[in-house]
């Protein structure tokens, strides 16, 4: 049994409450904040590893935004899953920044007897109140008993594809730079990681959140799991990052994602990211993206946009 702390709501869809303002949290983008966000993604580019590193990852902010929830709900007897995410990139988040992150349930509703949330975070900086990323996330908060869980994409998985459908161009090289040469059907270099468990505790917060699907094996198999399994979140980021190293410094600025998880990831598998050109514009790159893992299954798809250049 796990310690209850009384002082936190519990963390079930009836206990949601619509519209309470959550923060603003204070957060420094610090030495030790960067350090932690290019081991837990394993995003060593020059922007924030080595002598020149002047930001960290946007995306940790993301996914930080997203776990806000857990300065109201108990961390410890959360069993959510997150369904569906959208996350907007304003501007790079400088080394040494102090953030505001605040947040709000704006939705429930309930389908098939689950019960789903809408969970809308945003961070700031404290000084100039510049909006440097927004997300909106979906999650499952109540799973109705005889749910099967972690043995499969559920049988919604083609609702939530929507109209994308994962399909590699062949007999088109993948490009990994965007210029005027791009086009419609372009496919992207994939970019491959591998969920390690030390890069997924450190990305769910373990150091706070240690009694979660994400953590503890334990609380994973109790909730029918196999084994741990990576955030949803994580794949946005990598898939973030995919997209960074194509579009190149206007990611940051214009970046948009918008993703669905069909399938668990769980620790150990391997993940290749794709994604493929849908439409070039003078003032946006539309994209299809996806992951999938070493089966060939899709874990997690969606569409994405940038302004080019």
């Amino acid at each position: 049994m796990f310690e209850v702390n009384h002082q936190l709501r519990d963390p079930t869809y009836e206990a949601v409450v619509l519209n309470e303002e959550i923060g603003p949290v204070r957060v420094h983008a610090d030495e030790a904040y960067r350090r932690r966000a290019v081991f837990a993604l394993e995003d060593y580019s020059s922007m924030y590893d080595g002598h020149w590193a002047t930001y960290v990852p946007a995306a940790m902010v993301g996914c930080d935004l997203v776990a806000l929830f857990f300065e109201r709900y108990d961390p410890n007897r959360t069993v959510g899953l997150h369904q569906k995410e959208e996350i907007w990139f304003h501007r790079p988040v400088p080394l040494g920044a102090s953030m505001n992150y605040t947040g709000r349930y704006t939705g429930k509703y309930e389908k098939r007897g689950r019960g789903y949330t809408v969970f809308e975070s945003e961070a700031r900086d404290v000084e100039t109140g510049e909006l440097y990323v927004r997300q909106v996330s979906t999650e499952i908060m109540r799973i109705p008993k005889g749910i099967e869980l972690g043995t499969g994409a559920s049988k919604s998985t083609n609702a939530a594809l929507g109209h994308v459908v994962p399909k590699w161009p062949t007999g088109r090289a993948p490009v990994e730079f965007f210029d005027h040469t791009v086009t419609e059907g372009t496919p992207l270099v994939p970019l491959r990681k591998t969920a390690r468990q030390a890069q997924m505790t450190i990305f769910s917060g373990g150091d706070k959140f240690r009694h979660t699907v994400h953590t503890d094996i334990g609380v994973a198999r109790a909730t029918g799991f196999r084994t741990t399994l990576a955030q949803g979140m994580m794949e946005t980021c990598w898939i973030a990052e995919m997209l960074s190293n194509f579009v190149g410094a206007s990611w940051h600025r214009s970046g948009y994602l918008s993703m669905a998880y069909v399938h668990p990831v769980f620790e150990g598998d391997e993940i290749t990211c794709k994604a493929v050109v849908t439409e070039v514009c003078p003032d946006s790159i539309q994209f299809e993206v996806w992951a999938e893992n070493q089966q060939g299954v899709i874990t997690a798809v969606g569409t994405a946009s940038a302004v080019p250049g």
